[in-house]
């Protein structure tokens, strides 16, 4: 339909709207000023994105794997117009061939230890199987 497409980002507050700034919108370029489009609405979740992708047929959004539902169209994406185009997925994101993703970090004050050491152990064990499950990319 000739519908006008209503962009969608999280918030600027966002290590997710940080990361896709610097990375898509300016290419890594640290000299680079530019922005989102003054017409993008800034949602406060990738909850928020998610809905208004599923309800509104010309919406368009950048969110994380695991916020993605089945009845929601993935979009390939290359680093240049050569291609290759790759779809996200645990296994893209894995080998490198998907090129629109981030680490994340835990930070402890000092080595960790009692209840945090075991739960740091928790999430780099036994935990790594819940990720997967949930949608997102597991540790190598």
């Amino acid at each position: 339909e000739d519908r006008p497409i209503v962009l969608l980002s999280r918030e600027s507050n966002s290590g997710t709207y940080d990361y896709f700034l610097e990375n898509v919108v300016r290419l890594g370029d640290k000299e680079s000023n530019l922005l989102f489009s003054p017409d993008t609405l800034l949602m406060p979740s990738s909850e928020g994105i998610s809905a208004e992708v599923r309800q509104n047929p010309n919406a368009i959004g950048y969110d994380g794997l695991g916020y993605v539902t089945p009845d929601q169209k993935m979009v390939a994406v290359a680093v240049d117009a050569s291609g290759p185009y790759v779809l996200p997925s645990v296994d893209t994101v894995n080998d490198g061939s998907y090129p629109i993703s981030r680490p994340l970090y835990m930070y402890t004050a000092g080595e960790p230890t009692g209840k945090i050491k075991a739960y740091l152990d928790w999430i780099l064990g036994e935990g790594q199987a819940l990720v997967p499950k949930l949608g997102f990319v597991p540790l190598r």
